[in-house]
């Protein structure tokens, strides 16, 4: 698509002396995809030879030579419509897909280094499903960066410092530390943070003991720091075996307490370059009536999370040099990263520009049967439980020998994923159990259902691959309109990475799983005439590629057989 409509703009700068630039913005498909495939509004060159526009348009198609892969132009009113050479486009379409493969749709274009933060739990506590969201949205955006060639670091700040542990050492104090055979120490861990806070209401020396492990912590003690890295050596154990569930991966796990020891030299330089200022005690930056005072350390000393974040900014821009770093951080948190920016340029930091905040908003519904919040492991397994019950019910023919379980954990996580990314982020999402496993709506099972029906027919076909993809064997509306899905694939990648908007990804593949469900209603390939059959079989298997290649974008493994 992207080829020809180049050669479109080319083509008709050549034949009216409009600038290029203003031409390709100009053109679009029409509204009624009746009346062609790409539409030149005239308006423009109606001006510059004194013409209303419908006569510029009956003029230009007059005159007007077709590029290769076009078929006819035709004046209606004031544009310009054209029709491509259907047969010649779906037979590049198919056999670009099939010879790109998995980089189809990958424009090569980048070359960037992005930092991406996302994820960031607290440890000492289990990974609620809160801190989803951030997951799923910024290792999808790490998957589509990729994709288009940067040079992409994941990165998961940790929430691992902070009065808490204190917290949570009281507690150990008192009623035990989680024993070697506990078989879910962070639910101990949890236990004792929460039983002691309880207690500082009834007893303020709680709360004396829990700051002066805090500031023990801070001060190197060699007690204080062996504990932290016991709870955070377990909560990591457990963060991992979720990730791995999900199939995340990280580039690094550099939390708050890796820079520790750093932010002093920030919080020099800021002294050192004037733009510093005490405010009852407290020390900061003034950074105007719409941002207000970036308070960097308390009255007592203590830091805050804007300290670390600058602290680490910087740190990240010294190893990695990168041109772009994404925060995948809830909307709330926009002041915040507004003033980290306006820090970094007030510090005349070279990355000041770089720093871009993904917000995001809430999820809501993600519960159990038991209505309560909900660690994210506890959430999953049942996810899997429903999916199983879902998968049975609603697919009747199952291949035999299938190994139901494991594709019920695939179907819950495609449920889960897609149910978030599937929506604009900016928006709150609300997740309901039916829906999501549904395997008739706008879903994860049903985009895998999908899949596997696209490689049952390649099982079941009896077909091979064609040498050369012949376009006259598939003149049917229906492959024209699949071939057309598939060739807008590059543009809802590139459309995806350019707004950090997953949900572009996810809306494109319902739309071609969609065109293809209604392909295979006419376009049957087990028992299609022979001259036929094998480019029917291409048609389809390309469209299997597109929508794997899609899923994978989204973290999602396609399912090859339900």
């Amino acid at each position: 698509m992207q080829e020809l409509r180049r050669a479109l703009v080319a083509a008709l700068a050549d034949a009216t002396g409009l600038d290029p630039e203003a031409i390709d913005g100009a053109v679009t498909p029409p509204r009624n995809p009746d009346h062609g495939d790409l539409a030149f509004p005239c308006f423009a060159l109606a001006r510059a030879r004194g013409q209303n526009p419908a006569q510029a348009a009956a003029a230009l198609a007059r005159t007007f030579v077709l590029p290769p892969g076009f078929a006819r132009a035709e004046a209606a009113g004031p544009y310009l419509n054209l029709r491509f050479d259907r047969t010649a486009f779906v037979a590049r379409v198919v056999s670009r897909v099939l010879a790109e493969g998995n980089r189809y749709g990958a424009s090569g274009t980048g070359g960037l280094t992005i930092v991406v933060d996302f994820s960031s739990p607290n440890i000492a506590k289990p990974f609620h499903v809160g801190h989803l969201r951030s997951t799923l949205i910024g290792w999808s955006l790490v998957r589509i960066l990729r994709f288009l060639g940067h040079t992409v670091i994941g990165i998961n700040h940790l929430g691992d410092w902070g009065t808490q542990f204190g917290y949570v050492h009281a507690g150990c104090r008192r009623w035990g530390r989680p024993p070697d055979d506990d078989p879910d120490p962070i639910e101990t861990l949890v236990d004792r943070y929460v039983r002691a806070t309880r207690l500082k209401d009834e007893d303020p020396a709680v709360e004396a003991e829990a700051r002066d492990f805090f500031r023990r912590l801070e001060a190197g003690d060699a007690e204080a720091t062996a504990f932290w890295e016991y709870a955070r050596a377990v909560s990591l154990e457990e963060f991992r075996t979720i990730y791995d569930r999900i199939g995340i991966r990280f580039d690094a796990f550099t939390g708050e307490a890796f820079f520790n020891d750093k932010m002093a030299a920030v919080l020099a330089e800021v002294e050192a370059k004037g733009i510093g200022e005490i405010s009852d005690g407290a020390f900061g930056v003034a950074l105007g009536e719409e941002l207000g005072f970036a308070l960097l350390r308390k009255a007592d000393g203590a830091t805050l999370y804007l300290t670390r974040d600058l602290t680490a900014v910087d740190y990240r821009y010294s190893t990695y040099r990168f041109d772009r770093v994404l925060y995948v951080v809830g909307a709330p948190q926009a002041l915040h990263f507004r003033q980290l920016g306006a820090l970094c340029a007030r510090l005349g930091k070279p990355y000041a520009d770089a720093i871009v905040h993904v917000p995001f908003g809430h999820v809501h519904g993600m519960r159990t049967r038991s209505g309560g919040a909900v660690a994210l492991k506890d959430f999953l397994e049942e996810a899997v439980e429903r999916a199983l019950t879902a998968f049975r019910e609603e697919v009747v023919k199952r291949p035999a020998g299938l190994d139901e379980r494991a594709v019920a954990e695939q179907i819950a996580l495609s449920a889960i994923l897609f149910n978030d990314l599937a929506r604009g982020r900016i928006k709150d999402v609300t997740f309901d159990w039916d829906e999501a496993l549904s395997f008739r709506g706008d879903t994860g099972p049903y985009l895998q259902y999908a899949h596997a029906r696209i490689n049952g027919i390649a099982l079941k076909a009896g077909a091979e691959l064609p040498v050369a993809v012949d376009g006259h064997r598939l003149a049917e509306d229906e492959a024209y309109q699949l071939a057309t899905q598939m060739s807008r694939f590059p543009e809802a990648v590139a459309r995806a990475a350019e707004t950090y908007e997953p949900s572009v990804v996810a809306g494109y593949l319902l739309e071609l799983a969609r065109t293809f469900s209604r392909s295979n209603e006419v376009l049957r390939v087990k028992d299609a005439p022979p001259e036929v059959k094998d480019h029917r079989f291409a048609l389809f298997v390309a469209c299997r590629q597109v929508l794997a290649s899609g899923l994978r974008l989204l973290g999602i493994e396609p399912i090859d057989r339900m």
